[in-house]
């Protein structure tokens, strides 16, 4: 997976390149798809550069955050596994938070009992005892780092998506700017001017 989503970046940065002739598309639309395309069609290269760099960056960042927290999180339900009788098979992200916060399933489901959380008490089949607290602790540790990790990931997610916006209005100015301006060469006896012409 990891493979191919880098593919799909590499070549949507080569069609930066491809498409710089292309016409058909808006280059705010290029630079909402891609960041950098619109730039680039507009024959802004250095600026195309720019956002092609932070959209590589933002990305290989992201994998990297949720590819540590996955490897985190095989790493704290094994430590369950050995330390406190879990299977870790189809069990929910709530359950991983719970086992962090109880001793034993016996705990957990006598507590909530108490509180009338008849739908948050599990069966015997995700049981789990704890060696000793600092076991449990641990575990814990382990998975609020994996969380915060995925969280980052998240996060990175969101500047991407700003990434995108603020390349397609920047595309969308310098379209206009490039539009806003045009050029009229006159041609008189013995001489060639060029007038400016900027329309507001």
């Amino acid at each position: 997976m990891l493979k191919k989503i880098i593919f799909i970046i590499i070549f949507l940065s080569n069609m930066n390149h491809l498409g710089a002739k292309n016409k058909t598309i808006h280059p705010a639309v290029k630079s909402a798809l891609m960041p950098g395309w619109g730039e680039s069609s507009l024959l802004k290269s250095s600026q195309s550069r720019f956002f092609n760099l932070i959209e590589l960056t933002l990305w290989s960042t992201c994998l990297g955050f949720y590819k540590f927290s996955n490897h985190q999180k095989l790493q704290y339900q094994s430590y369950a596994a050995k330390y406190a009788g879990t299977n870790q098979k189809n069990k929910s992200h709530k359950y991983w938070v719970d086992i962090g916060n109880y001793m034993s399933l016996e705990s957990h489901n006598a507590e909530h009992l108490r509180w009338r959380q008849i739908d948050d008490i599990y069966e015997y089949e995700y049981g789990w005892n704890w060696k000793s607290q600092k076991h449990m602790k641990k575990f814990e540790e382990m998975r609020i780092r994996s969380d915060k990790l995925s969280k980052y990931g998240e996060y990175t997610i969101g500047i991407i998506t700003l990434n995108h916006i603020i390349s397609a209005i920047n595309s969308l100015y310098l379209s206009r700017l490039n539009e806003s301006v045009k050029v009229y060469p006159l041609i008189e006896k013995n001489e060639v001017k060029i007038q400016l012409r900027y329309d507001f």
